[in-house]
């Protein structure tokens, strides 16, 4: 729990400096996007080579705990323009 609240005040810090520094806002758009397609290869690959132990349910769950956080800094970031 410590760690994805650590990323999501990361993602929301990332977007407040994306807000406040005109010049910041593509790049880490494109950041968010490198990083969210990542977080779905990563799944995918979890998913697809998943064994009978239930193990890849959690790291499913991490990397769903990880996306929600860049979903919700990607929030902030455009409703607060």
């Amino acid at each position: 729990v410590g760690f994805l609240l650590l990323m999501a005040s990361t993602a929301s810090l990332v977007s407040l400096l994306a807000l406040l520094v005109n010049q910041l806002k593509e790049p880490f758009f494109i950041l968010s996007l490198l990083c969210s397609l990542s977080l779905g290869i990563a799944g995918t690959i979890i998913y697809y080579r998943k064994t009978d132990d239930k193990e890849w349910v959690i790291s499913l769950a991490f990397l769903g705990g990880l996306a929600t956080a860049l979903i919700i800094g990607g929030l902030i970031q455009w409703v607060t323009q």
